[in-house]
C-alpha cells in the first residue's frame, strides 16, 4: 500500500492540538503526538488508539522549553520517521510570571518561538527529502494578539518591561514573522510555511491567559491546521496568515523585513546555530 503522509504536532496532548491530532489520524495520516511527559502522552495514545481502531498513531515527550530535551527529542523522531510531511508547531503557553529557562531565555519567547524555530530547523532537511508528491508544510498556530505584539530587539526576554501579555503577543508575533521568514527561504516546491489564529477557543492557555472568556470548542479551532496539513496540494501562497479560517494579511509589524530578518538572527544566535 501507499505509505501514509506523516505529520508530527507539538503540544497534541489536549486542547486545539488534540482535536488536530485526532482528525488526522481519523483521515488516515500518520500523526506523531507530542507531549510534555511521557505518562501523559502514552495516555491520549491509548485513548485516541481506542477511538480510532487502526489509526496510526506515535508519541514523543520532551519539554520545549529545553533546547537540549528539543535537540535530543528531534534526533529520536529522525531516527524513527523515515519521512515527515507536516510539522505543526501547536504548542504554546501564556506565562503570568516572567521565568527563565536553563538556556536564559524568558519562557513564553522560548516555547512559544524558538521551540517552534529549533524544531523546524532541525526537521527540515527530512521534510524536504519527503515531499515527492507535494510540498511539506510547517503550519505556526500563532494568535490574533500577534497584532498587539512588538518584537523587543535589545530585549527579548523583556527584563525591563514584562507582562504576561506582551510575552504572549511578542511571541505569537514571532510565530507570523517566523512563517514569512520561511517562505522566503524555501523553494515552494519543497517547503511551505503557514501561520494562523485559531479563534477564541476555550482552552487551558485561554483560562490562564485572559480569564473567564468563553471561547469555541478545540474541534472548531483545529479547522484551519487540519485543511492546511490534511490537503494533499497547496493552494495558498507560502507565508500566508489566516485568520478564523480565512487568509488575511497580518498586522504591519510582522510584515516589516527588517525586524524580521533581525528575529531570525537572534533565534540563530539563542539556539547557537
Amino acid at each position: 500500500g501507499v505509505e501514509p503522509r506523516t505529520v508530527l504536532i507539538t503540544g497534541s496532548t489536549d486542547g486545539i492540538g488534540r482535536a488536530t491530532a485526532r482528525a488526522l489520524a481519523a483521515a488516515g495520516m500518520k500523526v506523531i503526538l507530542h507531549g510534555r511527559t511521557k505518562p501523559k502522552v502514552d495516555a491520549v495514545l491509548e485513548q485516541l488508539t481506542g477511538e480510532l481502531p487502526g489509526a496510526e498513531l506515535e508519541g514523543i515527550s520532551f519539554d520545549l522549553g529545553s533546547q537540549a530535551a528539543i535537540r535530543k527529542g528531534a534526533a529520536a523522531i529522525l531516527e524513527r520517521i523515515p519521512h515527515l510531511h507536516v510539522l505543526i508547531n501547536n504548542a504554546g503557553i501564556f506565562a503570568t510570571e516572567r521565568t527563565l529557562t536553563d538556556e536564559g531565555v524568558e519562557l513564553t519567547f522560548a516555547v512559544n518561538h524558538l521551540a517552534p524555530f529549533l524544531i523546524t530547523e532541525l526537521l527540515a532537511e527530512r521534510m524536504i527529502t519527503s515531499a515527492v508528491d507535494a510540498p511539506s508544510r510547517v503550519i505556526n498556530v500563532s494568535s490574533i494578539a500577534h497584532t498587539r505584539g512588538r518584537i523587543h530587539e535589545d530585549d527579548l526576554s523583556l527584563a525591563k518591561a514584562f507582562t504576561g501579555y506582551a510575552a504572549y503577543a511578542q511571541s505569537k508575533l514571532a510565530n507570523v514573522m517566523h512563517a514569512i521568514s520561511l517562505s522566503e527561504k524555501h523553494e515552494a516546491s519543497k517547503l511551505v510555511a503557514y501561520s494562523l489564529h485559531p479563534g477564541v477557543i476555550g482552552t487551558k492557555l485561554l483560562r490562564q491567559g485572559f480569564g473567564p472568556v468563553t471561547g469555541g470548542s478545540t474541534e472548531s479551532g483545529a479547522t484551519t491546521s487540519i485543511r492546511l496539513a490534511g490537503a494533499i496540494s497547496v493552494d495558498d501562497p507560502s507565508g500566508t496568515y489566516f485568520s478564523d479560517g480565512s487568509a488575511t494579511p497580518p498586522s504591519s509589524t510582522a510584515r516589516d523585513a527588517k525586524v524580521r530578518e533581525a528575529l531570525w538572527a537572534a533565534a540563530v544566535r539563542l539556539t547557537h546555530g
